[in-house]
């Protein structure tokens, strides 16, 4: 059994939004994703998928996506993105009933896999408003409030509000939550977040301190793009970071725990 990892899957079965607008190598991102998922994963593997995995508003929109999902091979472990607006976060019992195939929904909990212990959420920054409306993923997704009232924003740029605190904080305690849940005969800690746990200058927020106070043994999160935003890969702190953005890996499951 090996884990493997890939996020912002970004699919739109229901009604297909051209992704080539952000450049050629999301030309026919889905068949490269299947194609290479079947020739990477096999049925006694794990793929993790930290957030944006589907395009769609509504659950019902989303569901030829998250069909699409568990058809490949493995069992999935989801968290929601800043473009998830299918998935409230209040609604996630109801989601995990509704779509049980082989697929699991984080938030604020965990879930074991052999001794390795998952957790995740979405996370947030607010380090981009001097880059506001720049975001090319944001533009006709997150120009206006989300379901959940999340403030306005794009993906690289957002105003700065005390909303914005508050979710921070929010997604501060469901990331603790989800720690805490992880038993203590857990032989390894990954965490999921769908935005990078450091600022533009690659400087770590308070979401890479709980990592650390934690024990973390990996992280894996998504939300960068070729050409757009900054990542870190490697030991930082003592945590192991793996970047798992579809482009970036070039649309290819990426191999986390052999």
């Amino acid at each position: 059994m090996s884990i493997y990892a890939i996020s912002d899957l970004h699919l739109s079965l229901f009604t297909p939004k051209p992704m080539d607008i952000f450049g050629p190598a999301w030309e026919g991102h889905a068949e490269k994703i299947k194609r290479n998922w079947l020739e990477t994963v096999s049925e006694s593997d794990t793929v993790l998928l930290p957030g944006d995995s589907s395009w769609a508003m509504r659950l019902h929109e989303a569901m030829p996506d998250l069909n699409f999902i568990a058809d490949l091979p493995g069992s999935k472990v989801l968290i929601r993105g800043n473009h998830d607006y299918w998935w409230h976060r209040k609604q996630t019992s109801k989601i995990q009933r509704e779509v049980d195939r082989n697929m699991t929904f984080l938030q604020g909990t965990s879930t074991m896999i052999g001794d390795i212990g998952i957790t995740g959420t979405r996370g947030w920054r607010i380090d981009w408003e001097t880059r506001r409306g720049e975001g090319a993923m944001g533009r006709g997704g997150d120009g206006a409030s989300g379901p959940e009232g999340d403030s306005a924003l794009t993906d690289y740029g957002l105003r700065i509000t005390d909303h914005s605190s508050l979710i921070t904080q929010r997604e501060l305690t469901y990331l603790e939550n989800g720690l805490k849940s992880i038993p203590s005969s857990a032989q390894l800690k990954i965490a999921m977040l769908h935005f990078p746990p450091f600022d533009e200058r690659l400087q770590p927020n308070d979401f890479a301190h709980l990592l650390v106070r934690y024990s973390v043994d990996i992280l894996v999160y998504g939300h960068v793009h070729l050409g757009l935003g900054n990542w870190l890969e490697g030991p930082v702190d003592g945590v192991n970071y793996h970047v798992a953005s579809a482009d970036i890996i070039d649309f290819k499951p990426k191999l986390i725990v052999p």
